[in-house]
């Protein structure tokens, strides 16, 4: 017997999200369409992927158009990317078919959307009479994703190939969100509204969309940069204490076999 709407919908709650707007909207919209077209097979995590870099790439070159109503579009394609990136990790682990090419495509296209938006969205604000840093700007909210995600990918292999016990990509020991109650749901919606000021990948796109509809784009590149700055200082911090603990960790484990050695009667 095919499996009913609200199982479905319970099984596609597979995930909690780090970003507020993934959290708040993105989540939401994404797993309940994601619900819906569970059953259609010719529907792929993967195409859905795709469709998202579609949206991330049209609203980008759409904002060079300087117009309201491009505005507008652009607004609803950078949301609909949301909804859809949301979607295609969802219906993956729903179908329990992840792939490693998945995974590279949903990375890689996060990353090149989010360049391509911070780069149009400087040369927008650019050509609006701010000043050539909102240029450098632009092109950073991209490039400082790129960057942090370079970091985390690769401390994760360097405590893979250390043998970290506690790594960075360990598995998580929170209750999953599809076992939640109603209640618990919405008390984790506004317990989570704080990390909006965390300005995660998913934030960039709803903040970028308020202050299209407000026609203030000139407002939002400079803080935006500005804040995506901060992070990766911060990240940076995070990630450079985590390697210089595993080589802390590595002498002391080397002194230690060292002295054990040394301690050992039948050594000469």
């Amino acid at each position: 017997m095919p499996e009913g709407f609200g199982a479905r919908l319970r099984r596609l709650r597979n995930k909690r999200y780090e970003d507020w707007w993934h959290i708040v909207f993105g989540g939401p919209i994404g797993v309940f369409l994601a619900a819906l077209i569970a059953p259609i097979q010719w529907i792929t995590p993967n195409g859905l992927t795709w469709a998202a870099f579609t949206c991330k790439l049209a609203g980008a070159g759409l904002l060079l158009a300087d117009d309201f109503r491009a505005d507008l579009a652009v607004v609803a394609l950078l949301n609909l990317n949301i909804i859809l990136d949301i979607m295609d990790g969802s219906l993956a682990r729903y179908r329990k078919k992840p792939s490693a090419t998945g995974a590279f495509l949903d990375k890689v296209t996060d990353g090149l959307g989010l360049l391509a938006l911070g780069t149009c969205l400087g040369v927008r604000a650019h050509h609006e009479g701010a000043g050539v840093l909102t240029l450098v700007a632009g092109g950073f909210i991209g490039g400082s994703y790129l960057a942090r995600c370079y970091m985390y990918w690769l401390v994760a292999f360097l405590e893979k190939d250390r043998g970290v016990a506690v790594a960075t990509t360990g598995p998580s020991t929170i209750k999953p969100f599809g076992e939640l109650g109603l209640g618990e749901r919405l008390a984790y919606y506004v317990k989570s509204t704080w990390r909006v000021i965390l300005v995660g990948e998913g934030d960039i796109y709803f903040w970028v969309s308020l202050f299209l509809l407000l026609g203030r784009v000139e407002w939002v590149v400079l803080p935006l940069g500005g804040a995506m700055a901060f992070w990766l200082v911060a990240y940076f911090g995070k990630r450079f204490a985590t390697v210089v603990g595993m080589d802390r960790d590595a002498a002391a484990a080397a002194a230690g076999a060292s002295g054990a050695k040394s301690a050992d009667p039948g050594h000469d």
